[in-house]
């Protein structure tokens, strides 16, 4: 739908009804972009909507990102004791300080996916807005739940690509201490003819990032995990966590490379 306004008098305002209280599954959308033109109604299929890396071109992120977008409200859709969030921070220095997670909001708005207004998943969608990676993604949205209900998950759904679904499952929220049958993993990716290749994106998932992670569980001892959420921050924002999240702040500064050892509110 072409709207040339995103929100309008018939959107439903954030915690209408208290559908957000009452929420006790988090389900978390992790961000990869943030827009950068107005033309969102073109925003999945129009690259130049997207802030993109050279490597992210040509290979069907603008149908990815809508596919995660649309996943995240169909499984909150499903479960109306879920609160979605958009995790993703001010990533890139070039665009100002633009969210990954606000900015998959907007496109939601725009190209009204969120279903049924009347009781529509977008009174109960937050955004996460200071993960820098993937392991954040997945801690800060924890924290960001807390923030909004009052308590922390009960269970956990993740969306994003396939190929990191063992990043997710084996190595974060292990990290995490997440009891895994409380953890759901969607795993969805743009179609082939997008220019997407799955075991190209398999072999630099390994490379890049999960052998990475699988020495250094909380990101925060190698060097080249260490440099990309340097990089990432460029706007230098402090995530407020330790302070909204007490019950976490151990394990938020906890850097390994051991498990973390101490209490969580989640572990068993």
């Amino acid at each position: 739908t072409n709207k040339s306004k995103w929100v309008t008098e018939a959107d439903q305002p954030f915690n209408e009804d208290h559908a957000a209280d009452k929420t006790n599954h988090l389900i978390m959308v992790a961000g990869h972009s943030v827009i950068v033109a107005g033309n969102l109604e073109d925003a999945e299929t129009d690259e130049n909507v997207w802030y993109l890396l050279d490597y992210q071109k040509g290979k069907g992120l603008p149908q990815a990102i809508l596919a995660h977008i649309k996943n995240g409200i169909s499984e909150a859709t499903k479960d109306p004791h879920s609160l979605l969030i958009f995790s993703g921070g001010e990533t890139r220095g070039k665009t100002g300080p633009v969210n990954e997670g606000s900015s998959y909001f907007r496109v939601a708005d725009a190209l009204d996916l969120w279903g049924d207004s009347k009781k529509s998943v977008r009174a109960r969608t937050v955004t996460e807005e200071f993960a820098t990676d993937s392991f954040q993604n997945l801690m800060f949205s924890i924290c960001r739940f807390k923030e909004v209900t009052g308590q922390y998950p009960q269970k956990i759904t993740a969306v994003s690509f396939s190929f990191k679904q063992h990043r997710f499952e084996e190595m974060h929220s292990k990290a995490l201490l997440w009891p895994s049958d409380r953890f759901h993993y969607v795993g969805v990716d743009p179609p082939v003819s997008t220019g997407f290749n799955l075991e190209e994106a398999s072999k630099g998932e390994l490379e890049n990032a999960a052998q990475l992670f699988e020495d250094d569980p909380y990101g925060c001892l190698s060097l080249v995990l260490q440099q990309k959420r340097h990089e990432r921050n460029p706007f230098k924002r402090t995530p407020p966590y330790v302070l909204t999240c007490p019950e976490m702040r151990d394990l938020l500064r906890w850097c390994g490379p051991g498990l973390f050892r101490g209490k969580l509110p989640w572990a068993r």
